[in-house]
């Protein structure tokens, strides 16, 4: 029997039962999924920018979330399948303050997925970089995928097809934008971002135990970017994503 380190779960707060928690139970879990589905049908068509980030709640978020728990389970530890968070349903991933930030400002989070790094089959610290690494990887493939999509089927549109599929064009654009905004904005390396831990695990083990003393101070520098920092998080988010989405649909 293999000696295990001290035992830590990385666990967000709970709270006690809420509405949105009712949401996950028959009968509300269809009443939610069918008004889901008519608000983003027509907000897909009306509105392509809004409609782009409801397509990031109903599939980017659980993809990435999924992608964490996925590659965790599969390295030995079974937190995220108790959780049940091996699953693409939304409503088992989405977080409701960041689904809000999503639809306001284009820019939001999930539920953060639980898993025990020393249940891993591998080192605990590349461990947790490997399951840490798999979000934004996901977001990153997920856009290639959509770019994909649109450059397979634009020549069948013909030459017009910017034109006469504005619209489509438009969602699918600020779909795989915002993908790529998401992948670039995960690997900030500041907790709780993805970023971090991915760091952690590349760095020497003295170099990453000074990098764990910065995490108290993450919220601060957060604070102190969206403040007074919004031409840096603009050259290093959303040009760089601009930059990176036009080129995998190849303008």
């Amino acid at each position: 029997m293999r000696s295990q380190g001290p035992q830590y779960y990385y666990e967000p707060p709970r709270s006690g039962s809420n509405w949105l928690e009712r949401l996950k139970e028959p009968p509300w879990k269809y009443v939610a999924i069918g008004v889901i589905i008519f608000v983003a049908l027509y907000t897909l068509f009306a509105l392509p920018e809004y409609g782009a980030r409801i397509l990031i709640l109903l599939i980017a978020f659980p993809i990435h979330e999924l992608a964490h728990a996925y590659t965790a389970f599969k390295l030995g530890d079974a937190t995220p399948k108790y959780d049940g968070r091996l699953t693409l349903n939304p409503l088992a991933h989405l977080d409701i303050f960041g689904s809000l930030l999503i639809m306001v400002a284009g820019l939001g989070w999930a539920k953060p997925v639980r898993f025990n790094p020393y249940n891993l089959r591998i080192d605990p610290r590349t461990g947790s970089m490997v399951v840490a690494a798999a979000g934004p990887l996901s977001n990153l493939v997920l856009a290639a995928f959509i770019a994909s999509v649109w450059r397979a089927i634009a020549p069948l549109l013909g030459a017009g097809a910017l034109l006469g599929f504005s619209s489509f064009w438009n969602l699918l654009f600020n779909f795989a934008f915002i993908n790529v905004v998401l992948f670039f904005f995960n690997l900030i390396p500041l907790a709780p971002l993805d970023g971090f831990t991915v760091l952690r695990g590349l760095l020497p083990t003295p170099m990453a135990i000074q990098l764990e003393r910065i995490q108290r101070f993450s919220f601060l520098i957060f604070l102190g970017l969206f403040i007074f920092g919004s031409r840096i998080l603009g050259a290093v988010l959303f040009g760089p994503s601009q930059t990176v989405t036009a080129w995998l649909f190849g303008i």
